[in-house]
């Protein structure tokens, strides 16, 4: 399988599984924060929906149609506080994520081998391709979700969950 077939395969995914580790949860279950450091299960889902629609999805357009553009970054911890995450019905953010992902999606797959050396500028003046950028996106999604994963069992279980090193930033 191809990097690229196999980045759509993962990003795919993303959205399915959110709403896997939320389903049959209750609010107060849902907007849990276990952890001061760490998302709740529905802030990590609003944020995993905004960085599709502010950060990858625009990013991505800009690298296939721009030459070498300058990214903005998106400061997702910021979102979460501004926005006030946790007040927030998780249902359309669901459906925002799926379908802002398979927007994205669908732009990727129209993609070709040449468009993956594609370049662009990240903050602090660091050369990207959309290659790198693909696999920080998969690493951004695993990294929620494996918080997600603990999560969900903290709250079914009312234990403190054993985070990996990456933060709601």
């Amino acid at each position: 399988m191809s990097f690229l077939a196999e980045a759509i395969e993962t990003l795919s995914g993303t959205p399915s599984r959110a709403a896997e580790l939320t389903q049959g949860l209750s609010e107060e279950q849902l907007s849990r924060r276990v952890n001061p450091e760490f998302f709740s299960l529905r802030e990590s889902v609003l944020h995993l929906r905004d960085i599709d629609v502010e950060g990858y999805e625009p990013r991505i357009r800009r690298i296939l149609t721009e030459s070498a553009p300058v990214l903005s970054d998106v400061n997702g911890a910021q979102l979460a506080i501004d926005r006030r995450y946790n007040e927030r019905p998780l249902e359309p953010a669901l459906t925002d994520l799926l379908l802002a992902r398979a927007a994205s999606m669908e732009r990727l797959r129209a993609c070709t081998a040449v468009d993956l050396e594609r370049t662009a500028e990240m903050q602090g003046s660091v050369t990207v391709t959309l290659r790198r950028l693909l696999e920080m996106w998969m690493q951004h999604d695993a990294d929620h979700l494996n918080d997600m994963v603990q999560l969900r069992r903290a709250v079914e279980q009312s234990v403190q969950p054993s985070f990996g090193k990456h933060e709601a930033a």
